[in-house]
């Protein structure tokens, strides 16, 4: 997994205007970690892979949580 800081997640995350109030920045730094295994559908543009991120993170906010869960149980 790539690694990506706090304060890279918070830069991305601010760009895209994400209200930290309802998203967590430590589920969105898992989630951008998570989401550039994929560089070959958003070619490792953060920006865009923020938007996948806060998609998954609307329907479950503790998605990228869930989804290390059940990848450990495999």
């Amino acid at each position: 997994m790539p690694a990506i800081t706090l304060v890279q997640a918070k830069r991305v995350g601010d760009r895209l205007k994400v209200n930290w109030k309802k998203v967590d920045l430590n589920q969105f730094r898992l989630g951008l970690r998570a989401e550039l295994e994929h560089r070959d559908v958003t070619k490792g543009n953060l920006i865009l892979t923020g938007k996948i991120v806060l998609a998954h993170l609307r329907e479950f906010p503790d998605y990228y949580t869930r989804l290390k869960k059940m990848e450990r149980g495999r």
